[in-house]
């Protein structure tokens, strides 16, 4: 059986890994071997208008074979936790499924390889989970539906893991954990552990500044690194803890697009020639556009930071392949980047007056459209000097730093680290992961 969750949070407070975590936690009070495998955090369209902050579900597998009355008794506390502990607001709709392994066909895995790249309807979730058969509950207008469906039926084509820590629920305010520890990780564990600390401009990124109980994350490519790395993180007194497979840090939002197919929330990848050069607009935010029959505008905020000075060394002409996630603005379909990747580079030239033949000095212009005469010799000269400029960029990627990466961009560091999910997920003993520290 898998259990799946979502949207029990809001972008004030609370957390869906935490609720999942609650109820691994009493699952496992009932027999510790019924969860085998670590849950999965399942990062959906990150550009769906109703997300609270990362649009992360959640997904728990149950071992075969239990008995009715284990199952009745886990699906109640389950209902229970999502009720006492979900965060309330008018824009938060709490929801949990209960389905069975083989229920989940070929509609559902569709449906949820969707909710990567599109917005899906309440109905439809609804209507799918009726035909197999599921057992669900919802609070609110039941939105939270979606991602409960998608985070139990979609396939992972790569992976990576997350170890978040957590602090009581109840304890609001700043979260206490050292700069200088994920300063430490970032040094000595990269790119076996990422996204922990922006050296280029000093951010330390595993403490969220949400109000939420995640006290730390750390995201990295085995269980194994990231149980020794956290040993070494300074922080206030951790509450509980788990790891989680998940498909951050995997690109798997992105879909190759022309740009005539391109629509309002989907995140794409789609080649084209620059035809208008890049340009800053008021808050620092540079944009441009490019076209392969049909243009559209790439954006480059503020937020990106130092991303910007790439993009401002791009001009019209350049062929290149951009990454990123497409909203409808004020300035119209727009491509938010992620990512460029520089194809070709345009020559660029300097006009000069060109120089006479017989004394080498500089002609000047006799008008408009008549062309140059050397003051000196006399000597004419109708074609001007084109002097070729070098260009301060190469072919080749370039990614936002890591202060604005979205949770599912593909870090370059990981190029080449893709793993197949179902031929690792047993590889570390879940049954033997303690979630409560020890002491509380």
């Amino acid at each position: 059986m898998l259990i799946g969750l979502d949207d029990t949070d809001s972008v004030f407070g609370m957390c869906t890994t935490y609720i999942g975590t609650l109820i691994i936690e009493a699952i496992k009070d009932i027999d510790i071997n019924l969860i085998k495998e670590p849950p999965k955090l399942i990062r959906l369209n990150p550009n769906n208008p109703y997300k609270t902050r990362g649009n992360g579900a959640v997904s728990i597998r149950i071992v075969e074979n239990v008995d009715s009355t284990t199952i009745k008794k886990i699906k109640s506390l389950s209902f229970d936790i999502i009720r006492n502990y979900s965060e309330s607001g008018e824009n938060t709709n709490p929801a949990i499924i209960f389905v069975e392994d083989n229920s989940i066909n070929n509609e559902v895995e569709i449906f949820s390889e969707r909710a990567l790249h599109e917005l899906l309807s309440i109905d439809e979730a609804v209507s799918i989970l009726k035909r197999i058969g599921a057992d669900y509950e919802f609070m609110g207008n039941g939105r939270g539906l979606i991602g409960s469906l998608a985070s139990c039926g979609l396939r992972l084509e790569d992976f990576t893991y997350e170890l978040i820590v957590y602090r009581n629920h109840y304890k609001r305010g700043k979260k206490a954990v050292s700069e200088k520890s994920a300063m430490e990780i970032e040094k000595k564990y990269s790119p076996r552990i990422f996204s922990s600390y922006d050296f280029i401009n000093n951010r330390m990124m595993i403490s969220p500044h949400s109000d939420c109980p995640i006290l730390y994350g750390i995201r990295g490519e085995s269980p194994e690194i990231l149980l020794e790395a956290a040993s070494i993180i300074d922080s206030e007194k951790p509450y509980k803890r788990n790891l989680f497979i998940t498909n951050q840090g995997t690109d798997m939002h992105l879909q190759k697009k022309n740009i005539e197919e391109i629509l309002p929330y989907s995140s794409v990848i789609t080649e084209g020639i620059i035809s208008k050069s890049p340009y800053t607009v008021l808050g620092g935010h540079v944009f441009f556009e490019i076209s392969n029959g049909k243009e559209i505008l790439c954006a480059a905020y503020e937020p990106t930071k130092g991303f910007r000075d790439i993009i401002r060394k791009l001009t019209k002409g350049d062929k290149i392949k951009a990454y990123g996630g497409v909203l409808e603005t004020q300035y119209g379909l727009t491509l938010n980047l992620e990512r460029i990747e520089i194809l070709e580079l345009s020559k660029i030239y300097k006009i000069e007056k060109p120089l006479c033949h017989i004394c080498g000095n500089q002609m000047k212009s006799i008008g408009k459209d008549k062309g140059y005469r050397c003051k000196k010799c006399h000597t004419k000269n109708n074609e001007f000097s084109k002097i070729p400029i070098s260009r301060d960029i190469e072919l080749g990627l370039y990614e936002v730093p890591m202060c604005a990466k979205r949770h599912l961009s593909k870090p370059l560091v990981r190029y080449g680290r893709e793993r197949v999910y179902e031929e690792e997920r047993f590889k570390f003993d879940y049954t033997k992961f303690d979630i409560k520290f020890e002491g509380i």
